[in-house]
């Protein structure tokens, strides 16, 4: 039996985003493990039958001999239990799991979930840490064996792409559960009363980690702008601001639509699901460097019309004028012009049914799940 081991950020994004598919792979054969910070997420994952290993890490310290001491960690853990392939997800995960792998005869798989915050901001803070990113990049290459991107374009930013492209793969997406994110069986008008949503209002729903660069100012400056031309909208912000993250959304920005009649930041929320059913729209107006954004996703999945940006990952979820539209970064009027287009006529139905269309055909988990345990065998 061939033994594998998962690695996540923490073990929340494992129990969000790659438990399913842990659980798949036990279905084919295969002995799963997690490795994951040590975290309230460790019990969850063990209760749900996997294997789980976690270790102390401190997001707040940058320093090497952190980095260093996980790297034998690890590497002690895959070499106590014999494990077989090494699979990562994200950008620290992966550079452990290559330091780790450095000299071992194990398989590497390195998961690239998004290029991140460097290749998201243009400022020269952020152009340093990109040439930065880039080395790093070049060290993980030559360790992996496979190295698994979710859309082309972020493979074609990095350096020297060309010598590396035998080992790169793109799998579109980390799937999403298309018999569990449907809109069925839920009190739709009971949530939007709780809301305080007229049946007549628009709502459009963006869930998100809180940081700028996933459009934030530019959405809420369209909705003021949209607010006095008294259209019928209300925007849900649904998302946590990562305090640990240099650009996040200040609670003093959030504080000031505390009781504002058509913006809502809802926080951390466990019934997306059922805020998504009672939606109207997803609006994901990110300029950040995404692989395929989950949220999107599940709002596929849930039959919502999409606007989004013509940002790499985020453009394969919308086919133009079918189930949503595309738009210009870091733009306030074409989130304004694209919100106008959506009230002033659009068919929700039909744009809904081809959303989940796309989610059943380009992006269950079966699909992606199978794409990727194909790699294992190559």
């Amino acid at each position: 039996m061939k033994k594998i081991i998962l690695i996540e950020n923490f073990g929340s994004d494992f129990y969000e985003a790659r438990l399913s598919y842990a659980k798949f792979l036990q279905t084919k054969g295969y002995r799963v493990f997690a490795l994951v910070p040590n975290d309230s997420f460790v019990q969850l994952i063990e209760k749900e039958g996997i294997e789980t290993f976690s270790y102390d890490f401190s997001r707040k310290n940058k320093g090497l001999f952190q980095l260093f001491s996980l790297a034998k960690v690890f590497n002690k853990i895959f070499k106590e239990n014999e494990i077989d392939i090494v699979h990562s997800y994200r950008f620290q995960p992966n550079l452990l799991n290559a330091l780790a792998n450095m000299f071992s005869k194990r398989k590497v798989m390195l998961h690239i979930t998004g290029l991140g915050l460097a290749f998201s901001n243009r400022s020269a803070k952020y152009l340093l840490l990109r040439f930065i990113s880039q080395l790093i990049f070049q060290f993980k290459f030559l360790i992996a064996d496979t190295v698994v991107f979710q859309n082309d374009n972020d493979f074609g930013d990095l350096w020297f792409n060309n010598i590396w492209k035998k080992k790169a793969k793109v799998v579109e997406g980390s799937g999403v559960d298309i018999s569990h994110f449907r809109n069925t069986g839920i009190d739709r008008n009971a949530i939007r009363e709780e809301m305080n949503a007229r049946y007549k209002d628009i709502v459009f729903i963006c869930t998100t980690r809180l940081l700028w660069e996933k459009g934030i100012k530019e959405m809420i400056d369209a909705f003021l702008i949209l607010q006095k031309e008294g259209l019928p909208i209300k925007l849900w912000i649904v998302g946590w601001s990562d305090h640990d993250n240099p650009r996040h959304v200040e609670q003093s920005y959030i504080d000031q639509f505390s009781n504002h009649e058509v913006i809502k930041f809802l926080g951390h929320r466990s019934d997306v699901k059922q805020l998504s059913a009672s939606a109207d729209v997803c609006l994901y107006p990110s300029y950040y460097r995404e692989g395929i954004p989950r949220a999107i996703l599940e709002a596929l999945s849930m039959g919502l019309p999409i606007i989004t940006t013509k940002m790499p990952g985020c453009n394969l979820t919308v086919i133009e004028n079918k189930n949503g539209f595309l738009i210009e970064p870091y733009s306030v009027s074409a989130i304004v012009d694209s919100v106008r287009k959506m009230v002033s006529g659009v068919n929700f139905d039909a744009f809904g049914k081809q959303s989940r269309i796309l989610a059943e055909t380009k992006f269950s988990k079966e699909i992606i799940f199978e794409k990727t345990q194909n790699l294992y065998k190559e």
